[in-house]
């Protein structure tokens, strides 16, 4: 029988000898190398499985980026292909900014439907992983194709849908993907918070039966004659109804977005006026907002947009409740906005800016910088 010593003088051993691999693995940059797969059910109830976090991404959506840059200090370096559709020059300067040699390897995408998703091209771009909404996902036949390619394909929100009841769920699947889980987490208890801030004052205004104000909200504000209008759908029309508002033409308009008479909008008579922009609305003389955009030059097209006729004779601009919010801004900023707007005594505490500066200090891989909502009466803008 060997003696404690012995034993201990084995037990030693191997000690020392698993502290110098360890050490040898640590020196070299490596990491010790998990037995456990990272393994997701995505939204359509598949599992998704990788052996390791991904390393060469295709993102479908364009607020994907935005969401990977909360989560990796160097978003880019690790996708080789996403979807830039429709972004302006001034967003993708902004979004170049922490890696700029990184984003630009990757391929730039223009992916405006499912239609547009072309299995043969993302096949030779040999990504490891490829993520995809609900929207997109609807290219069926592409993504068999991709996984018989042995890609592996996620179908998730990572823009957390704020209307759900577990928000954030994609955004915390995303982070297991990636490696960034702990990380996907504390960003996604950030919003949540946030999100109950405000449905728990909307609770309140119920129960005291205060009035809805009605809303028209208007994307690609002042691109055409007046009215197009948000509908039901997943957009930004649905934040009217989150903080506690009536969305004006929702019950007409089926789809995300649909026109309404200048007669309608006339005898509907909107108490509130909330046009979405951005830098692709310059050439047009629409409502410019976002990066690069200055606070005048958001305010004095925001004026130029309600001149149009059937607006200057609705309640919104004689009380000049007038409002403008840049169409790709962060979601949680926007329900702020949107939320004080409507109800500015309920919701007097609740500070955009400060949430927006609070995500630049603490989680954007690059600062937003520019203009991204803007109001005619100082007063009735979200307090910084």
């Amino acid at each position: 029988m060997p003696s404690s010593n012995a034993s201990y003088g084995s037990t030693r051993r191997q000690w020392l000898q698993s502290t110098a691999a360890l050490a040898g693995l640590l020196l070299s940059g490596a990491a010790p190398a998990s037995s456990q797969p990272l393994q997701i059910t995505d939204l359509r109830g598949r599992t998704v499985r990788l052996p390791k976090p991904a390393q060469r991404m295709v993102l479908g959506a364009t607020d994907d980026f935005v969401l990977l840059s909360m989560l990796d200090k160097q978003p880019a370096r690790n996708v080789v292909a996403w979807n830039k559709w429709r972004l302006d020059a001034q967003s993708l300067q902004m979004l170049r900014g922490p890696d700029t040699k990184a984003f630009d390897h990757m391929a730039q995408l223009a992916i405006d439907g499912p239609q547009s998703l072309h299995a043969e091209s993302l096949i030779a771009l040999e990504p490891d992983l490829i993520v995809l909404d609900a929207f997109y996902a609807k290219a069926t036949q592409t993504v068999a194709r991709l996984e018989k390619a042995g890609i592996p394909v996620a179908v998730l929100e990572i823009n957390p849908d704020l209307r759900q009841p577990q928000p954030t769920q994609g955004l915390i699947q995303f982070g297991i993907l990636t490696g960034h889980e702990a990380r996907a987490r504390e960003v996604a208890s950030f919003i949540e918070q946030r999100v109950h801030r405000i449905r728990e004052g909307v609770q309140r205004l119920k129960s005291r039966g205060a009035p809805e104000p009605l809303v028209l909200m208007e994307p690609h504000a002042g691109s055409a004659p007046c009215c197009l209008s948000m509908g039901n759908g997943k957009n930004l029309g649905d934040m009217v109804r989150m903080a506690g508002g009536r969305l004006m033409g929702g019950e007409l308009i089926a789809g995300m977005a649909g026109t309404l008479s200048t007669e309608y909008v006339i005898d509907q008579d909107p108490e509130i006026y909330i046009g979405t922009g951005g830098g692709h609305l310059k050439a047009r003389n629409g409502l410019l907002l976002g990066p690069g955009v200055s606070a005048s030059q958001a305010h004095s097209s925001l004026q130029h947009v309600i001149q149009r006729t059937g607006l200057s004779h609705t309640r919104a601009i004689r009380n000049r409740r007038v409002h403008g919010i840049w169409h790709g801004g962060l979601g949680i900023v926007n329900l702020e906005c949107i939320a004080s707007w409507l109800h500015p005594e309920e919701f007097a505490d609740v500070r955009p800016q400060a949430t927006l500066d609070a995500l630049n200090q603490r989680f954007l891989a690059f600062p937003w910088q520019g203009t991204f909502w803007t109001s005619l009466q100082a007063t009735a803008a979200p307090r910084p």
